[in-house]
Order: C-alpha cells, then structure tokens, then sequence
C-alpha cells in the first residue's frame, strides 16, 4: 500500500490551527489567571472588607469571647487567595455553627452585614434558667427547690417561682447584696460577678459536667455541686470568690485534656466526693 502525499498547502494549513488553538490557550490560560488575579485583589480591597464587628443582645455571654470566635473564622485566605473577610464570601454559616456550638447559652443569633464594611451579630440568650432559693442548701433532699426565687440574666430577683423538683433550673445559695428579708426585687450578686460566674459555669458544662447548685458562703467559699446520675453524694467543685475565675477554668480544661486524670475522674465519678480549684495551678480531688 502506497502513503498518499500530502500537499505542502494542507501541512500548512494544519500548522496553522496548531498555531492557533496554542495561541488560544495561551490567551485563555492568561485571561484565567488575570481574572482570578483581579478577584483576588478585589477580594482584600478595604471598601469590601469586614473591619467591625458590632455584638448586641448579650447580658452573660462575653463580646470579647464571641468576637474572638468570629475571627477565628474570617481570618486567612481561601486558597490562599481569597479574603475570608470579603463581605461577600465571608463563611456565614461557619461563624454560625462555631458560635452555636460554643457558647450554648445562645438561643437564636442572626448574622448580617451593615454598610459593607461592619459584621452584625444579634444574639438571644436563654433566659429564666436560674433559682435564688435562700442561703443554705436543705438537708432534706425533697425540700430542694422549695421557697425560690426566678433570677434574669444580670442576677436581678425578680419572681416567686413555683416548687420544682429535681434539677429542671440551676440554683443558688447565697445571700443576696441586699441583705435576706424579703429578696424579691433584690441583686442576687453583682451584676459582674454573676456574669462570671455564669460563664464559668457554662465553661464546667462545656466540660461534660452537669452543674445543679452553687453554694456562696459569707467567707468566700464557693462550692459548685455536679449532678450525680447514680443517686449517690452530689460531688463539688470548691473555689473561692478571689479567684480568677477565667484562669481556674483554664486550669481544669487543662487537666481535663489528660487522658490518666480525666479517666480516673471519669471512671470513678460516682465516688467523687469535691475538686479544689483554689490553689493556683492545681487541681486538687478527693474520692470516698
């Protein structure tokens, strides 16, 4: 079989498109790349970047905390190109469940942008989820939860509440900044220190535990006692009212990360009997 010759005229023509379709790709791999270039660019551009965050609506939560949060997740690059600070790709939903999962007191927020430049936050907290309900704890255990008091978000007394029986609301014993007689109307707690002590208890559930009471002694012990689901002795987290209460919480996560402390605690729960969190950098336990 003979090759049939092929025209100089069509070897050319065929070198031609080659030349061609290569020109083409050039061209469109140098249009791509300037495209993503000019977004990119655009994307870091200060008229379109988040540079405030505005948090409104929080009595217990701190803003402080939340907006940390927040820049955890719209700091850096997508593909090491684009601003995660965009307001027009800034990750919304991410912001969202990170905020929900770590600060649980959250009942609803909504997240927008104002003015493009300024990242909105509206959070609703949980509310009526206290009980002042005296000084001392009943020796009783069915006399738990009788004669107390609703208390809101920055620790005001402000309702009789009807008697509830097991743990359905935290509760605390203290005396009120007030004095004792007739508490309605009265601060519980400063409203700084109830907050602190609110997040630090957030911060104990957060944890894996199930915090029920809290008892305030006039000497400035604290004792924060923990659900025991086995019926047994309610084992306590004891600190005192000059601690930091931020550092101590640390501490404890601390410990908790230690897989031999955290599964002695664990393993042996039921025979807990306190944690002392009052001594600086140490966490102190005691079993029965």
């Amino acid at each position: 079989m003979k090759d049939i010759p092929t025209s100089p005229r069509i070897m050319q023509i065929k070198r031609n498109r080659r030349i061609r379709r290569l020109r083409f790709s050039i061209l469109f791999f140098i249009l791509i790349v300037l495209i993503i270039g000019g977004l990119a660019y655009f994307s870091s551009n200060k008229h379109v970047v988040i540079d405030k965050i505005e948090i409104n609506g929080t009595h217990v939560i701190n803003n402080e905390e939340v907006e940390n949060k927040i820049k955890e997740n719209i700091t850096g690059k997508y593909l090491y190109l684009f601003s995660k600070s965009n307001v027009f790709i800034y990750p919304e939903k991410k912001i969202y469940n990170n905020l929900i999962s770590n600060f649980p007191r959250i009942e609803s927020l909504s997240i927008h942008i104002d003015n493009l430049r300024t990242l909105k936050i509206d959070i609703m907290e949980r509310t009526g989820s206290y009980l002042y309900c005296g000084v001392n704890i009943p020796e009783e255990k069915e006399e738990v939860g009788e004669n107390c008091y609703f208390i809101n978000n920055d620790g005001l007394i402000f309702d009789k509440a009807p008697y509830f029986s097991g743990n359905v609301y935290f509760k605390y014993y203290v005396v009120p900044v007030g004095g004792v007689d007739n508490p309605l109307g009265k601060q519980m707690l400063s409203v700084d220190r109830f907050h602190q002590l609110a997040r630090f208890i957030d911060g104990i559930g957060n944890l894996g535990f199930k915090p029920i009471y809290i008892l305030i002694e006039e000497d400035g012990t604290n004792s924060l006692y923990l659900e025991n689901s086995s019926g047994g002795i309610a084992p306590k987290i004891i600190f005192k009212t000059e601690n930091d209460l931020e550092v101590i919480l640390n501490n404890f996560a601390l410990s908790m990360k230690k897989k031999e402390f955290a599964n002695e605690i664990n393993g042996k729960y039921n025979t807990l009997l306190y944690i002392d969190l009052r001594f600086k950098n140490k966490v102190l336990y005691k079993f029965q």
